[in-house]
Parts: C-alpha cells; structure tokens; sequence
C-alpha cells in the first residue's frame, strides 16, 4: 500500500468500515480480478481521489462560468422570483457558483464512478480469458487422466503449465496455494475456488468435479464428458458467430458503404447547385469510412469464439542443466563436463551466426511487424526522392495556392474558408506520394504475414499425422524418444524439418522433454504448445503416454476441423465485402467522370489552366453555382482510396479473424482505384 493509499485509508477508511455490507460484492469482485487492495483501502482511495477531482473540477468550472458570463447573461433571459428581486444584481455570481457547483460535482460523481467500475472490468476481462482457455485446459486435465495421473497431480501440472494456458492455470494455483500454504484438503480448496472465480464455466466444472471426488465416481469419465461438451459448445458458438456475421457484413454493406455513397451523392447535387460547403463530405469522406470500419473491426474481434493468443515459448537452458551438474559434483568428470559445455557453447553461438547469415530475414518472418523497421523508412525515403526529383511540380503547387489566395483577396473568386479548396493544388501533389507510402510500407508487412499464416495452417494440417504416427509407435512398446526417432525421416511436410531437429537435438545428448520444448518454441504456434506441454508433462509422470498422444491428436484434428468449418463459411461475406467496394467504386467513378464535367459546363466554370489554377467562373445558369471540378474529383479519389483500405482490414478481419490478414486485400484495391483515377479521369 502507497502513501497515497495509506493517507486515504487514515481519512476515510473508518467510515468505510462502518458500510461493510454496502460493499460486499466489491470485496468479491477484488479478489476475482486479483487486484491486491482490501475494500476499505480501494474505497478510501476511490474517495480521496473523486474528492480531489471534484475540486480540481469546481475550479475548472469557476475558471469556464468567469469567461462565458458575459455571453451567458446576454444571450439568455434569466427571471427571478418576484418576492426576490435583490437576486437581479448578483445573476453573474450565481452563474459562477452553478458552473463550479455542476463541473464539481460531475468530476466526483464520474471519478467516483470510474474507481468502482476497475474491478467490475478486471474480473470481467479474467472470465473472458478463463472461459476462451478452459476448453484446452479440460482437454490437458482429461490426457493427464487418460493417462494415469490422480487428480492432484493433474491439477498441479495444469498449474505449472501457466505458459500455455495463462488464466486458467492461475486460477487452479488457488487449489494448490491452499493445499501446500494453508494446510486445506483437496475439497475445502476446490470449493474455496468455485466460491471466488469469476468464470461460471470453471465454477460448474470444479463443483462438479467435487462431486464426482465425493461418490468415488470415474474422473476420467468425468473430464471426457465435459471435453465431448465443451467441443460442442464450441461448435454452437461458432455456428451463432457465423450467423450474427451474416447481420453484421449486411449492416456494413448498408450503412458503410450504400449509405455513405448515397450521401456522397445527395451532398454533392445539392452543394454545386447551392453553392454551400461541403463539409459534409469532408466528415463522411474523412471520419465516417474509416471510423466506422474501425468499429466494425474492433466489434468482430471481440465477438469472436476461441481467439487464440500468442504463446509464450518454453523456457529452456541446456548451460543452465550442464552448470548444476558441475555444481553438484566437484571430481575431474564434473570438470570435463564443464569443458564440453564451454565447447557446445561456442559450437551454438557460432551456429546461430551461420543460422542468422542463412537466413537474415527469420526475425520478421517471426513477427512480421518488424517488417516496418525496415519498409517504412524505405518509404519516406521514395517519398522524399521524388520531392527532391518534381522539386519543380511542387514550387508550381505552392505558386498556384498563392495564386488563389491572391485571387480570393481581389475578389476574383469567391471567397471561402474551405482548406481543400485554398490549398488544392498541395493536396493533389501529394496525393501519390502518400498512396506510394503505404504501398511499400504495407507490402512487405502483407507478404510476410500471409506467408506465416500459410506456414501455422500447414504445420496445424500436418500435426493430427505426426502425432498418430507417434501414438502408433510408441503403443508398440518403444518410448518417446525411441519413437520419434523411428518416424523422423517420415515425411509430414513443413513440420518434417522441425522433427528431424528434435531427433538431432537427442543424438547431441539433450533430454526428450527439453527438445520437444525447443519444437514447440520453433514452431510458435498456440496448438503446437498446447500439445507439447500435454506430452511432456504426461511422459514426466508415466512413461505410458500411447493415450496421451491419442487424446493431443484428436484435439489437433478437432481444432483444425473448426478452423477449416470457420474459415469456409467466413470466406462468401469477404466476397461481400469486395463487391460491395466494386459497386462504390464504379458509382464514385462515374460521378467523377460523367456526372461532374457535366454539371461543371452547365455551371459555365472554364477548364483549369495548365498550372491547375482556376480561373474566374461565369454561372451561366441561374440553379447552378460556379465550382471547382478539381476538387471534387480528389475528394472522390479520396473516398475510393479510403474504402478500399478499410474495407480491405474489415475483409481480413471477418474472413481470416485477423485484420492484417486484411492488408493484401486494402492493397489490390487501394492500387485499382488509384490506377481507375489516374488512368481513366
């Protein structure tokens, strides 16, 4: 507890004490959100600090009411009470009390609030978390069972699996912390649990898992029923997913992408015949697209079933494991060991050089992000090239923007505030530039990661196969290590290479448990570490682990059945998706070239000069103002560019459940609306 805290505590905290039962559900939801504060200290806090807003806030309010007075009074008619005429001469004073009495008590009420809610988000966010897990965690608890673990070894061992399967694992660490700390038997600890987790489905599983303890029934039995449950739940879920994506690619369709468009047009009629601003294309051109692709994406994401999270790789040391045998022996052999370590140790590191100089591209092809280090910088580096190179074209836009602005001075063209109009010819030379940007900068980071997708799905295809193969040889009688050995020359495709390092990795002397970890870690996929850290903790505790490997192959083929089922049935709302930008691009274009050349004629507005400034327009018609075409023709191109690239993230999100997978999508049509614009107007 901080100062801060300890202080809050000291003023409020006996008055809190006093409402202990006002805060009940408080005190559970700090523990289920692992906040490590009392009630009375976090109450205390939230006060002090709602308590310290509100003055800052009342002085914030006092500072607005002393500047706005004066157009307060002016602009409204404030009437007294006629039996209290004296308050007339003081209306500016009670204008200032009313604006710091609002402002402050709407900065402790709203901070106040906010405090209260942490925790109600904390334990919300750890459900979620615990629920997406629990599926692969039941699954682990029934293979450990499956292969003859009691209960509380399973329990420990899921505990310790913390790496793979996060949240849940913390969450049994309350069975075992009371078990080996507190002194509590397996069942006060069980109930203890289902009494504070925040997630009802591990709520259910514990309570009833402590049922099957207490009438001595099948545990295995028990764990299978709930995987057998959990798998369907999942295909429910995924199924009403599919369904509500339905509703959602029809609701973008209708208010991102037809409505838009019909704005767009109804805007720009009525603003050349009018003559007015258009700033209302400006918001949908500018905000709407992208904002509303944004929440459309955002919603998707946390829609999702069974999103998966990067795992965490296994921690593993060979120096560490040869250090503690030369610690634990002091004689000449302990010695020599030490000497071949020294001589691995530089035989690795000089591997890793000629690993990294094989292949110097293999940190972005890990995280492809990283490929911005390299294509962004490239970018501005193009983009500042072919300023230095049009040097010329560009002195010439900023000519022509004077140009106008002297011109809007004389009084020879209209005068207006509108910054696309005054600094046009600016906008359009760097229009290309910025699409050239985002190209190079875009690509690679496309490329890379749709080749690590391509890799995780075929290592997700080819692992159902090596681990019935595995299962096959290992039911023969042979162990894990025997057994991989005999089927590392199999071919399984891509995962070929990655098994015949793990058989390499034992010949060189290294235990079967740390060089399956070291598989996992290169293959970095969540299934691959799930299934790892389910054989390895399996063969640590029996060496019988045929039903383990089994039970990994089903949920391999399970979980890459629903992501094929997923995928398919997700792929025809892409195609909605990029008709849907088709459709918006056709009609954009031909607003731009039909429909726009000819409202400009009738306007009588003359062709722009060669340096694109517009000269003075004569309306020669009575119902249509003079306008720029230019202007619109790039606040179309704008739109074109901006759909493509949102709706692009938005394809990738709903399609694949991922929005960079999205970006191969926003360059092909970002590049067809640039090339139509450029091209064909």
């Amino acid at each position: 507890m901080d100062e801060y805290s300890q202080i809050a505590h000291v003023i409020f905290g006996p008055e809190v004490k006093k409402r202990k039962e006002r805060y009940y559900k408080l005190q559970k939801q700090l523990r289920q959100a692992h906040m490590a504060q009392s009630y009375e200290v976090f109450v205390s806090t939230a006060i002090m600090t709602a308590v310290i807003a509100a003055i800052v806030s009342a002085v914030l309010g006092l500072l607005i009411g002393f500047l706005l007075r004066g157009a307060i009074l002016s602009s409204t008619s404030i009437h007294f009470p006629v039996s209290m005429p004296w308050l007339a001469p003081f209306a500016g004073v009670i204008v200032l009390l009313l604006s710091m009495i609002l402002l402050g008590i709407i900065g402790f009420v709203a901070t106040y609030g906010v405090f209260m809610l942490i925790p109600s988000f904390g334990a919300s966010e750890r459900k979620s978390k615990i629920n997406k897990g629990l599926p692969s965690a039941v699954t682990f608890m029934y293979a450990m069972s499956k292969g003859g673990a009691d209960i509380i070894t399973v329990l420990r061992s899921l505990y310790e699996a913390e790496t793979t399967y996060g949240e849940v694992s913390r969450e049994i660490g309350f069975i075992i912390r009371d078990m080996d700390y507190f002194g509590s038997d397996l069942r006060a600890a069980i109930t203890n649990l289902a009494n504070q987790t925040p997630s009802d489905l591990l709520q259910d599983l514990v309570t009833n898992l402590l049922s099957v303890i207490d009438s001595g029934g099948d545990i295995t039995m028990y764990l299978n029923n709930k995987v057998e449950q959990y798998r369907l739940r999942i295909a429910q879920d995924q199924k009403s997913f599919l369904d509500i994506l339905g509703l959602i690619a029809e609701s973008y369709v209708t208010m991102f992408v037809a409505g838009p468009l019909f704005i767009i047009i109804m805007v720009s009629v009525m603003t050349i015949m009018n003559g007015g601003s258009p700033m209302m294309l400006y918001i949908i051109i500018y905000a709407v697209l992208p904002l509303g692709s944004i929440i459309f994406i955002v919603m998707i994401a946390m829609m999702a079933p069974q999103e998966e999270m990067k795992p965490k790789p296994f921690e593993v040391s060979l120096v560490t494991q040869y250090d503690m045998l030369a610690e634990a022996n002091s004689d000449a052999a302990a010695k020599e060991d030490k000497k071949k370590l020294g001589d691995l140790k530089k035989a690795r590191d000089s591997q890793k050089y000629k690993t990294f100089m094989a292949n110097p591209l293999a940190w972005i092809q890990k995280d492809p992000i990283n490929s911005l280090a390299i294509s962004a910088p490239i970018g501005i580096l193009v983009v500042v090239l072919l300023v230095v190179l049009t040097f010329g074209s560009m002195n010439q836009a900023f000519a022509d923007v004077s140009k106008i602005q002297l011109n809007i001075m004389l009084g020879k063209i209209q005068a207006t505030n509108d910054p696309f109009t005054i600094y046009g010819p600016i906008i359009g030379y760097f229009d290309d530039f910025l699409v050239y940007f985002l190209v190079i900068a875009m690509t690679p980071l496309a490329f890379f990661h749709e080749a690590k997708n391509m890799k995780e799905r075929k290592i997700a295809q080819e692992m159902p196969d090596f681990l019935k193969q595995l299962s096959s040889t290992n039911e023969t009688g042979m162990t894990l290590s025997q057994s991989i050995g005999l089927i590392a020359n199999t071919n399984f495709g891509t995962l070929s290479s990655y098994v015949q390092r793990v058989y390499k990795d034992m010949q060189w002397g290294t235990d079967v448990s740390t060089s399956l970890k070291r598989f996992a870690n290169a293959l970095s996929t969540s299934s691959a570490t799930r299934t790892i850290t389910l054989i390895t903790k399996a063969s640590e505790s029996s060496g019988d682990i045929k039903d383990v490997l089994n039970i990994a192959a089903n949920d391999a083929r399970a979980t890459e059945m629903m992501r094929k089922e997923r995928s398919d049935g997700m792929l025809i709302y892409v195609v909605i998706i990029l008709i849907s930008f088709c459709v918006f691009l056709y009609c954009v274009f031909t607003l731009t070239s039909s429909f726009i050349p000819v409202m400009a004629s009738a306007a009588g507005a003359s062709s722009p000069s060669s340096s694109g400034v517009t000269q003075s327009m004569s309306a020669q018609s009575s119902f249509i103002h003079a306008f720029n075409p230019d202007d619109y023709v790039r606040l179309f191109f704008h739109a074109a560019v901006i759909q493509g690239m949102f709706a692009g993230l938005l394809a990738g999100q709903m399609g694949e459940g991922n929005w960079m997978s999205g970006l191969k999508y926003s360059l092909i049509m970002m590049l067809i609306a640039y090339v139509v614009f450029t091209v064909f107007i």
